[in-house]
C-alpha cells in the first residue's frame, strides 16, 4: 500500500470512529482520547490530522457532504436541472445520519458556540456553490447566491418537524412530490430564461 493510501485509510478511521462517537455521546461529550481509543491510534495520531476538535467535526461534516454526493447541472433547461437537483438535495440531506448531525449541532450550539460556528461555515458548501454556480447564467447579475440560499431553504421546510422525531427521513415520492411544489412557487417568483436575459417576474 502506497503512503498516500496508508494516510488516507487512517484519516477515514478517524474520522469514522469521530462520527461514532459524536452520534452516541454528542460533540460536548466526546474528546479527542475517545476518538483515539476508539480508532484504535494513539492521541498524538490524531492531532496530526486533526489539531482540535472543532477540526475533526468540520472535516468530518465535510468529509460526508463531498464524498457522498455526487452531482452535476446538464445543458438542459432550467426548470428540468432544478428539478434534478432538488430531488438529488433532498435525497442527501434526508438521510437519517444528515439528520442526526443537525440534531446534534441544534441541540448543543447553545453550549457550544463553535458548533455554530462550524454550521455557518460547512453546511451545504458543495451543494451551495454548485447552485450558485448554475444560477449565474439564469438570473439578475449579484442575485445567484441569494436565490440559490433561498432554493435551498424552501427544500429544507420540512426538516424542522423530521427533526422532531426520530426514525427515516422522507420517501423517494415525497421528496419528488415536495420539489415539484418548491419548483412550482421558485418558477413563479422569477422568470428563469436559458437565453441569460432573465428579468425578475415579481418585486
Amino acid at each position: 500500500m502506497k503512503a498516500a493510501e496508508k494516510i488516507l485509510l487512517k484519516r477515514g478511521g478517524i474520522l469514522a470512529a469521530a462520527e461514532r462517537l459524536f452520534l452516541s455521546l454528542g460533540y460536548i461529550g466526546t474528546t479527542m482520547d475517545a476518538v483515539a481509543i476508539e480508532a484504535g491510534v494513539t492521541k498524538q495520531t490524531v492531532y496530526r490530522y486533526f489539531p482540535s476538535k472543532v477540526s475533526l467535526f468540520s472535516a468530518l461534516i465535510g468529509h460526508f457532504d463531498q464524498n457522498d454526493a455526487e452531482f452535476s447541472f446538464r445543458n438542459e433547461a432550467c426548470a428540468e436541472e432544478l428539478r434534478r437537483y432538488g430531488v438529488a438535495f433532498l435525497s442527501h440531506h434526508m438521510q437519517p445520519r444528515h439528520l442526526a448531525f443537525f440534531r446534534l449541532m441544534i441541540s448543543e450550539s447553545r453550549d457550544s458556540s463553535e458548533l455554530g460556528d462550524i454550521f455557518s461555515e460547512q453546511a451545504q458548501p458543495y451543494w451551495f456553490g454548485k447552485l450558485s454556480a448554475f444560477l449565474e447564467g439564469h438570473v439578475p447579475e449579484g442575485r445567484c447566491k441569494a436565490y440559490a440560499q433561498l432554493f435551498n431553504a424552501m427544500l429544507l421546510a420540512k426538516r424542522t418537524f423530521l427533526l422532531m422525531r426520530a426514525g427515516e427521513g422522507m420517501s423517494e415520492a415525497e421528496i419528488r412530490t415536495h420539489v415539484e411544489l418548491v419548483l412550482a412557487v421558485f418558477l413563479n417568483g422569477i422568470e428563469l430564461d436559458d437565453s441569460k436575459k432573465s428579468t425578475i417576474a415579481h418585486q
